[in-house]
């Protein structure tokens, strides 16, 4: 066992973080693994930064994102065209069928950008005591903005509008006071942060060296409501 400087806890011997507040216990020289850790806290509240690649075809999330964003506009753009035509229910099937399509050509871009980018969208990840963050990089950025502008060429409205979620979402912030839900993807280790309005969500990407770190902080900053279930 060792003690935690920071706040006074025993430690399983072999830890590199405490596993009651989050603080480094023995940072190693040169960190290694999916990610680069640019800076790490000696004391519990500090903020820790770092950047990793987003996996995208193999991220749940994404995919999810992928297949329900595309089709939920659909749905919404579809129902506001057949209501104010007098009930053409005919413009709400068209609208899930460019919604569908939509979402089977983001994921086929998303598999081809894996491929292209040897693993993911690099982007910077925040934690501290105030709360989490995240910033897209200039890849991603770009690509949101030519997916954005192509769609709206094209004419399609739930392209354009996804492109246009995907930029409102670049650089999120969420204070702990404001978080309300919390889950856990173990096997990307990522963190997804929401809410209680569920819009506008922070991802944070892990590495595998600080992953044990970020889920105490997350334990020890974030309200009782939200981590129940971690």
């Amino acid at each position: 066992m060792v003690t935690c400087e920071a706040c006074g806890r025993d430690v399983a011997a072999g830890n590199a973080f405490c596993t009651s507040c989050g603080a480094v216990l023995n940072p190693p020289p040169h960190a290694s693994g999916t990610g680069t850790i640019e800076r790490l806290p000696k004391k519990p509240g500090g903020l820790v930064s770092w950047s990793r690649k987003i996996p995208l075809i193999t991220n749940p999330w994404l995919v999810l994102q992928c297949i329900f964003i595309p089709l939920g506009i659909g749905i919404v753009m579809g129902s506001f065209l057949s209501l104010i035509t007098g009930g053409e229910w005919d413009l709400l099937i068209m609208m899930l069928i460019i919604g569908a399509g939509l979402g089977v050509l983001m994921l086929l871009i998303m598999l081809v950008l894996q491929v292209i980018t040897g693993g993911g969208l690099e982007t910077e990840f925040f934690i501290s005591d105030e709360g989490v963050a995240h910033k897209a990089g200039g890849t991603t950025r770009t690509l949101d903005r030519v997916s954005a502008g192509g769609s709206a060429v094209l004419g399609s409205l739930s392209g354009t509008g996804a492109g246009l979620l995907a930029m409102s979402q670049e650089n999120n912030v969420l204070v702990w006071d404001e978080v309300r839900y919390v889950s856990v993807y173990r096997s990307v280790r990522s963190v997804v942060f929401r809410s209680k309005y569920l819009i506008s969500p922070v991802v944070l990407y892990c590495t595998d060296e600080n992953f044990p770190q970020i889920l105490a902080m997350v334990k020890k900053y974030a309200p009782a409501i939200a981590t129940a279930r971690i």
